[in-house]
């Protein structure tokens, strides 16, 4: 082989290996981002951590989400008594959801004080 082909072969590998490499950081940084807005977390700032850092940053997202994400699932969902969420029922009078809270339909105004639950 000619020594120009081999370094266009050379070539080829090194853009192929930084091209998935770069792959590879921004999968990291955006899979650090998601984690972190799925645990109620600020997603621009968990974003700029992981474009800066990269696989530490996906590692460190699969450390502390794992501890302080279960915490946030049971305020979520209603785990242990704690809801974020309010409790929903639907309106007698037009049928939409409104919260259980509510003293009248936020639409067309009926007493929900006889509803039947949701």
């Amino acid at each position: 082989m000619s020594s120009a082909a081999m370094s266009s072969n050379d070539t080829m590998m090194v853009i192929a290996l930084v091209s998935f490499a770069v792959l590879g950081w921004l999968f990291c940084a955006f899979y650090t981002a998601g984690r972190a807005r799925a645990n109620g977390r600020n997603y621009h700032l968990w974003l700029t951590i992981g474009l800066l850092l990269g696989p530490i940053a996906f590692v460190l997202s699969l450390v502390l989400f794992r501890s302080i994400g279960e915490r946030h699932r049971r305020q979520r969902y209603g785990e242990g008594g704690k809801y974020d969420v309010p409790e929903m029922m639907t309106c007698p009078g037009c049928g939409e959801s409104v919260p259980r809270s509510y003293g009248s339909c936020q639409f067309c105004g009926a007493s929900l004080s006889r509803g039947k639950r949701k």
